[in-house]
């Protein structure tokens, strides 16, 4: 106790008790308070309205360095009252810090219609100033919410190091919004992009929850969502809660961005840089992108000697840099690639790819056999000989090497750079080169999605009348592409498939195959046969035959069962009494809703947590959500 008796029973849970300790700890306030219950009740309230703004300064909680910006919604729903309310609980967070240039920085954008950048990291070195210019801030007032547009302008442009992004800091979003994003599919993909590049996203709903979709926020949060998202129910109430001080103490506790673990640790893989140095590029950009690299090889298993890393430039000409055998440690590895130097040229993209495929992925020069060979190509223009390039690229797809690759800038050929890219996506595109914070995403791509999870994965896919022909077979082309995230082996991943409408289905077991191109030829062939929507039979099903030893499911892995579907099921009761068994079991489970006929409380019944629904408008769509969804798959921890 604070030598205030009787405090603590006046004070509510969410309020900081030292602080209320300054406030009402008084002689005369005690005095009041055995007055009777109506004034305990008005001193509550008071209490209450002012606990931000009342008493001293607000003590600044953290001066621990990290770079912290400020998603703030400045759409129309949004009273100019509430927007100003919103604008005043900003400041007074931003007092919480001990900002300046070695401590914590922060930043600014509004979104609504648009995006406006209020002000970047560099651009303010003191609270008061931050303070003040937040305050300068202009409600927009916008038709629209376009979330994923300011989250997708967050991490490529706010956390670019020209703005005054700093390597090695924690990095942090704070989003504040009164409702739903206008493109919901989009804003979750823009926030898995900004979550993957190492950035930590809290958020706070501010409204009822019939306006603001909390699924929605929970889901852009970073994870644990119990932890980093807030809601508050008026504009007003902002002040009342102890935001401030749960936001600001989540902020500091953040850990700094420390050199990551080798998110490849254990994998024994080749990879080759193959970079741009033509003309085009300014010796400054040509830095930036050699820093990428360096940054990037920090990923890497390479002490071990698991995984090797070679480079080879490109112009007019080519020229090695190194070879797979050359370096061993991450320092020697680093030094080389900062070390080079830009010479200048035309983009004779071809070149570099045949050399890759004959020279460098050679066993002579460090290759090996029974690993995995993969090759990133970085260029900011179209290649001089278009027709030898895509040549060139189909000959290195051919010899089983991944290529990954990264535009830089507006005068990319983007149907080349499908063609030099293995995959689709595989292709990355950014705006500028100071927008080249895509190290996490691509170390991650590289190193595979799910590489060495241990988990058996069960899909549950509808083929009842209610789908087309051509939408169900959209439906099986997302699910081949899906597996494509997991690392399929006995050891690893393994995966099964029932369908279901009147009956059930089994098309393959857990142990009926171990490779992945026989997975997606296997779900490729299955064909529509209709009737009803008895999912509470398919769910029966996954849990008593699927999920069995018999049929090949593990007791020492991760169990999830993805369940599609596109309405309601025959037997809502007989449905959530059999999704509550899988839960019991330790069985995780994902639900997809695709279409206007789904139901959003029965797809709740159905998975595990609010965060495992999806919904997408159309089979077309669900491209949309494969990344999120593998991401959420290759996350997920049974029991």
């Amino acid at each position: 106790m604070l030598g205030c008796p009787g405090c603590n029973e006046l004070i509510e849970e969410q309020y900081n008790t030292e602080r209320m300790h300054e406030l009402v700890c008084k002689r005369n306030i005690l005095t009041v308070l055995k007055m009777g219950e109506g004034v305990y009740h008005w001193l509550t309230l008071v209490i209450s309205v002012n606990i931000v703004f009342v008493g001293p300064a607000p003590v600044q909680i953290c001066d621990k360095p990290a770079d912290i910006a400020f998603l703030i919604d400045s759409s129309s729903s949004i009273w100019i009252y509430d927007f100003e309310k919103q604008i005043k609980f900003v400041q007074e967070l931003v007092k919480r810090f001990n900002i300046g240039p070695d401590t914590i920085q922060v930043a600014a954008l509004t979104f609504s219609h648009n995006v406006v950048n209020e002000f970047h990291f560099n651009d303010v070195d003191s609270a008061q100033e931050a303070s003040d210019r937040i305050g300068r801030i202009v409600h927009e007032s916008g038709n629209y919410t376009f979330t994923h547009y300011a989250l997708d302008i967050m991490r490529t442009d706010i956390f670019s190091p020209s703005n005054g992004a700093r390597a090695g800091v924690a990095k942090i979003c704070i989003l504040l919004t009164d409702g739903q994003s206008s493109y919901p599919m989009e804003t979750l993909e823009k926030a898995g992009l900004a979550k993957a590049a190492g950035i930590t996203i809290l958020a706070i709903g501010i409204g009822d929850t019939v306006s603001v979709d909390e699924q929605e926020l929970r889901t852009v949060v970073s994870p644990p969502a119990d932890q980093n998202y807030f809601h508050s129910s008026t504009f007003d109430r902002l002040k009342e809660k102890r935001f401030p001080e749960l936001i600001g103490q989540i902020a500091c506790d953040e850990p700094e961005d420390q050199p990551p673990a080798e998110v490849c640790q254990g994998k024994n893989a080749d990879i080759l840089f193959v970079v741009d140095m033509s003309s085009s590029i300014r010796v400054k950009h040509f830095k930036e992108v050699l820093e990428l690299l360096a940054d990037l090889v920090r990923y890497f298993d390479t002490n071990s000697g698991k995984t090797r890393v070679g480079m080879v430039t490109f112009s007019t000409a080519t020229e090695v840099q190194f070879y797979l055998d050359k370096y061993r440690s991450k320092e020697d590895i680093r030094e080389a690639i900062l070390s080079t130097q830009s010479h200048g040229g035309l983009t004779n993209t071809h070149l570099a790819l045949q050399r890759a495929r004959y020279e460098m992925f050679s066993m002579k020069h460090g290759s090996r056999r029974g690993v995995d060979h993969i090759c990133i190509v970085i260029t900011d223009g179209a290649s001089q000989h278009t027709e030898m390039t895509i040549i060139e690229s189909n000959s290195i797809h051919k010899a089983g090497i991944v290529v990954f690759a990264i535009s830089v800038g507006h005068d990319v050929d983007v149907e080349e750079l499908h063609h030099i890219a293995s995959k689709p996506e595989y292709v990355f595109e950014v705006n500028g080169y100071g927008a080249l914070n895509i190290t996490n995403i691509l170390a991650n791509k590289t190193c595979k999605d799910c590489r060495g999870k241990r988990e058996d994965v069960v899909f549950i896919v509808d083929m009842s009348n209610s789908i087309w022909v051509v939408y169900f077979q959209e439906q099986l082309k997302f699910l081949s592409d899906l597996v494509g995230f997991f690392d399929i082996n006995d050891d690893n991943a393994r995966v099964g498939l029932l369908t279901f409408s009147t009956d059930t289905r089994v098309h393959f077991y857990l142990n009926t195959y171990n490779v992945q191109d026989e997975i997606s030829k296997a779900i490729l062939a299955i064909k529509s046969e209709g009737g009803l929507t008895n999912t509470h039979l398919a769910l029966q099903k996954a849990l008593y035959e699927m999920m069995t030893p018999m049929h090949g499911s593990r007791s020492d892995v991760d169990h999830v069962i993805i369940v599609f579907t596109d309405g309601l099921s025959r037997v809502p009761r007989l449905t959530a009494r059999q999704a509550h068994k899988i839960h019991q079991a330790g069985v995780e489970v994902i639900a997809v809703g695709v279409g206007d006929r789904k139901n959003k409380a029965e797809l709740e019944k159905i998975a595990s947590r609010k965060e495992f629904v999806f919904e997408v408008s159309g089979y077309n769509t669900l491209q949309e959500i494969k990344h999120i969804l593998a991401r959420k798959t290759c996350e997920v921890t049974s029991g």
